[in-house]
């Protein structure tokens, strides 16, 4: 693998093409890799990581990929060099689902507690999150966004689980999984269940989407920490496994 500088850049965030020059990027990896947000590219002068996956337009209108990274570490050196793929800790991603959050009129809690719950029991080393309306189309193009193009070990939505009319996360999510994790949905709901009857109304769904794992929680803070609770002991070991890990699971 190697990786293309264009300039001495002083900037600590740079957009790195993939196969090919571009006249907004600042470097550019040859060939078409496999990479996904989190990855840590280092060459023999400086270290970056991948943060976010977007498409450029050429002159004559093809696409092509392209990623912003953000500098962790060294001086950018103009010229061809070999590079190192690694992996420092999971990717993370957060949908808050709330049409008021939305559109700026009450802040997002539940997102960042998962974030900081899951930080707690596993190393994280990219976090990023959204808030979006309680409409089926949008999450379902986030969810597309994050599992797919992104490439996020782990996806989380809040809210939208329940009966509500505008509650549609877990028929959104339910048919873009390739596999579910009903026992993480068991889980879940056992663990609510031991602090309110209420949580027989959750319809919150869990599985796999390419090499990501999508967990639905539901809303409340209070009630994402108690779901969240229930399934970080095995969250670790399931994305390994999702992602090719070839170990016994008794090891």
């Amino acid at each position: 693998m190697r990786v293309t500088w264009k300039d001495a850049y002083t900037a600590t965030a740079v957009i790195i093409g993939q196969g090919r020059d571009h006249p907004l990027i600042h470097g550019w990896f040859d060939g078409d890799m496999d990479l996904r947000v989190g990855d840590v590219i280092e060459d023999p002068y400086c270290c970056v990581q991948l943060e976010n996956r977007i498409r450029l337009c050429l002159e004559d209108g093809l696409f092509i990929p392209a990623w912003v990274a953000r500098k962790e570490n060294g001086v950018f050196v103009p010229g061809e060099f070999s590079c190192a793929r690694a992996r420092r800790g999971f990717s993370l991603a957060w949908i808050t689902l709330s049409d008021k959050g939305s559109r700026g009129e009450r802040v997002d809690a539940s997102g960042p507690a998962i974030r900081d719950a899951v930080m707690e029991a596993m190393d994280i080393s990219l976090a990023r999150g959204m808030i979006i309306p309680d409409e089926p189309e949008i999450l379902k193009a986030a969810l597309v966004d994050c599992c797919l193009f992104q490439g996020f070990d782990l996806v989380f939505t809040t809210g939208g689980t329940g009966v509500g009319p505008r509650d549609i996360t877990p028929e959104v999510t339910l048919p873009l999984l390739d596999k579910s994790l009903p026992g993480f949905e068991r889980a879940m709901t056992q663990a609510s269940l031991a602090k309110t009857p209420h949580a027989m109304i959750s319809r919150a769904v869990a599985g796999v989407m390419g090499l990501s794992l999508v967990v639905n929680l539901p809303g409340s803070p209070k009630a994402v920490r108690e779901n969240l609770h229930a399934i970080l002991p095995a969250l670790k070991h399931a994305v390994e496994k999702l992602q090719g890990d070839p170990r016994d699971c008794g090891q």
